[in-house]
């Protein structure tokens, strides 16, 4: 086979691995299902919070570990392979657990789930930084805003079915009673991993040349991390950017609990914020993936990052319109269709946020790094992001102990000061050879 047939093949798997993944996410989404589940097991927001913590700070973390572990191989592949088998048979052991035990227990499935979960986002960070390098090999830059965006677009087209499953499972407590509705969810999970990983398994990943015969020890890797900050100026200004508008997340499950709490929405409806996130992602994606690929990703970063500002101050306007307009008299126990699309809005902005971070800062990432260090900077970014995905549990304990609108207005703030870091990145394609110290 040619390497352009090679090429297409790759492309091809790269992109259904994706768009079933999409797929098997919106089952358990863990933007609102997951902590809508963790709610109905405990009142702690810390908990809750806990729940989004688990999902960025597990999947991120180990990604510096790996990348010095590897830093000497020509072929990542065995890693995300061992990522991806985790990964699916934590989903398979919640399903059991919940289905068997959660009915009896409820204190051993909040424990199994926590720990079981954490295993998953494990796997993933074990095979999150060898999927990126991968896919840095395989795709040319021009064209990796159109791999993202097909991904994201298609999975998103899936993922809004997935969320009108999870409204009629929801909904239907007759058919489907708890824990076993969301047992049922999280077998749907695990049958879409499995076969989102296993295209990705059948993707030919070319030798990449390494300048290391053998591994160096980790301490030492650590040591070259401050050097290299301080000599490539542009990956510092992007590093910053990327960090301060990962801080946004600090009231990233709560939106949903919002809804609940000072909205009134009932459970069912946590299925439309599911399919209305998710069409905000495919509407946006075809867009973001035309801006990456045309025009850069600095671009890219920036819109997304203005979008995700608009997200908290969405949601406290539409509950300041709750709270005046009489909807908390006379809707409280049924809230009106303006109400549910109003709030609706909070999670296609969330949606648009989400993906456009995803193309753009992947993308952006990607063309920044030297090709012989791509790992390197790659598992530097999302390790040291990891600490900050701890910020949910802040913003669990900032509501509980003081308001919504205070936790929402701090989420704005550091997107903004994300925003104004992004303003001294230098789009690498005006100029390749921008390093300046």
């Amino acid at each position: 086979m040619s390497s352009e047939k090679f090429a297409r093949k790759n492309f091809v798997l790269g992109v259904l691995n994706g768009v079933l993944f999409s797929f098997a996410v919106s089952f358990t989404d863990p933007n609102t299902v997951l902590p809508y589940f963790v709610s109905l097991l405990t009142s702690s927001k810390f908990l809750i919070g806990f729940t989004t913590t688990i999902t960025n700070f597990f999947f991120l973390l180990p990604q510096i570990f790996v990348a010095s572990f590897t830093q000497h191989w020509s072929r990542r592949k065995p890693f995300y392979i061992i990522g991806a088998l985790l990964r699916a048979s934590s989903w398979f052991f919640l399903f059991l657990i919940t289905y068997l035990w959660g009915s009896s227990s409820p204190s051993l499935l909040l424990f199994s789930f926590l720990a079981l979960y954490s295993l998953s986002c494990l796997g993933g960070g074990l095979g999150g930084l060898p999927f990126l390098d991968i896919v840095g090999k395989i795709i040319v830059p021009t064209r990796r805003g159109k791999f993202f965006s097909l991904r994201l677009f298609f999975g998103g087209l899936l993922s809004i079915g997935g969320g009108l499953v999870v409204k009629y499972i929801l909904g239907r407590p007759d058919l489907f009673p708890f824990p076993y509705n969301f047992s049922l969810l999280f077998f749907l999970t695990f049958i879409w991993i499995s076969l989102a990983v296993s295209l990705f398994m059948c993707i030919r990943e070319p030798d990449m040349p390494t300048k290391l015969n053998r591994r160096s020890s980790f301490f030492t890797y650590l040591r070259n991390i401050p050097r290299l900050l301080r000599k490539d100026r542009n990956y510092r200004m992007f590093f910053w950017a990327k960090i301060l508008l990962s801080c946004g997340i600090i009231t990233l499950p709560f939106y949903v609990i919002y809804a609940r709490d000072v909205l009134s929405i009932p459970q069912e409806i946590v299925g439309v914020f599911v399919s209305a996130q998710m069409i905000g992602a495919a509407i946006s994606a075809f867009f973001w993936g035309f801006l990456s690929d045309k025009y850069g990703n600095k671009i890219v970063v920036q819109l997304s990052g203005f979008i995700g500002m608009l997200v908290p101050i969405l949601a406290l306007a539409v509950g300041r319109l709750y709270s005046l307009s009489g909807y908390s008299d006379s809707l409280a126990n049924d809230p009106g269709t303006f109400l549910i699309v109003a709030y609706a809005a909070v999670f296609i902005l969330l949606g648009m946020n989400i993906n456009g971070n995803f193309i753009g800062q992947i993308n952006l990432l990607l063309e920044i790094a030297p090709s012989e260090q791509r790992s390197t900077y790659i598992g530097i970014t999302n390790t040291a992001t990891a600490f900050v995905t701890l910020l949910p549990l802040l913003g669990g304990y900032l509501i509980q102990w003081t308001s919504y609108e205070a936790a929402f207005l701090l989420s704005f703030s550091f997107m903004l000061a994300g925003l104004l870091f992004t303003l001294n990145i230098v789009e690498p394609r005006s100029n390749n050879k921008v390093r300046a110290h």
